[in-house]
């Protein structure tokens, strides 16, 4: 079938049309929830293209739609890491073909979180995550009188191609977090795994926070080697906030000899240091981007006040991108 279809130097459009009559079929699969039975639609559509390819060497097929709707059928039978997967490899075609890093294509809006676009086919989970991104804007704004707002965050953030990496990262993190703190029974978290899962989403929070900063302070277009106290200091100065060179080497001390009463502290404000309420939320991310990088323990304070800590760390994020970007 697919050898009497497909031509070399065939039009992607054309090649889509071959992939698309799969949909229906696919479609009444999803409705009844038999997954399995939609991902091997889409893994015959793509052995096809693979022959064909392999036997008209160096023509290529435009496979962006059959991985994006493995994304899609991933995603809603709960393989969330497969799902993003499927969806940036699905991005990696959808490059190739259109010649640009941003094409105007659903697993494009699907890896940058753009909810505002309506060509997509898995538009309501996009949604679905905006909102809860929103909710974490709102609450920043709330308790820190900030005025970044969701459309500032897109603008500024989700669609900076200088940092794509942390953008894909970031909204990877957003499913993540929402799965892991709204949609995951309790009981399954109180053991020491947890604690390494919880720590592992913290930091790379933080990660997208440092390099975040990294980006817009100057010395680092100089070259110059640059660590997270470097961009605290940065972001401290740029916002006239006090977390300098000696508030640093206290919070290195108290997280090095009692991480979790020190984080604890911070939490109900009651750190000896005083700090304003951003610059706990900081000195937070910087106690937990450290701890990350260099300790692997159990801690159950991660798991005890996720979503309190989760959204301390975001309030750090929303703040450097809002007084620096």
């Amino acid at each position: 079938m697919a050898g009497g279809y497909f031509q070399p130097g065939q039009n992607y459009a054309d090649q889509d049309f071959f992939f698309n009559q799969f949909t229906i079929i696919w479609e009444d699969l999803l409705r009844r929830q038999h997954y399995e039975g939609a991902k091997e639609i889409w893994d015959i559509a793509l052995s096809l293209a693979f022959e064909w390819e392999s036997s008209n060497k160096p023509y290529r097929i435009h496979k962006g739609t059959p991985y994006y709707f493995l994304g899609v059928t991933a995603i809603l039978n709960e393989e969330l890491e497969n799902g993003f997967l499927f969806m940036h490899q699905a991005l990696e075609e959808d490059r190739k073909t259109h010649n640009s890093q941003t094409p105007p294509t659903a697993a494009y809006f699907f890896v940058t979180l753009d909810f505002t676009k309506q060509a997509q086919f898995f538009r309501i989970k996009v949604e679905e995550i905006g909102r809860y991104l929103s909710d974490r804007i709102e609450e920043y704004r709330k308790i820190r009188a900030g005025a970044l707002n969701i459309s500032d965050f897109k603008t500024k953030f989700l669609e900076c191609t200088d940092l794509s990496e942390e953008v894909f990262l970031f909204v990877y993190l957003l499913f993540r977090l929402k799965k892991l703190i709204l949609e995951t029974d309790n009981r399954l978290k109180q053991n020491v795994f947890s604690s390494l899962v919880h720590a592992k989403i913290l930091f790379d929070i933080c990660l997208v926070t440092e390099k975040a900063v990294e980006y817009k302070n100057p010395e680092s277009k100089k070259g110059t080697k640059l660590f997270f106290p470097d961009e605290i200091k940065f972001l401290s100065r740029e916002a006239s906030l006090s977390v300098g060179k000696s508030t640093i080497k206290k919070l290195n001390t108290d997280f090095r000899n009692d991480f979790a009463k020190t984080l604890c502290d911070m939490l109900t404000s009651k750190y000896y240091l005083k700090l304003s309420k951003i610059e706990e939320d900081l000195a937070i991310t910087y106690g937990i981007r450290n701890f990350g990088a260099h300790r692997l323990e159990d801690e159950p304070v991660f798991y005890q006040d996720m979503e309190e800590l989760a959204q301390r760390l975001l309030n750090g994020l929303f703040f450097c991108i809002e007084k620096l970007f």
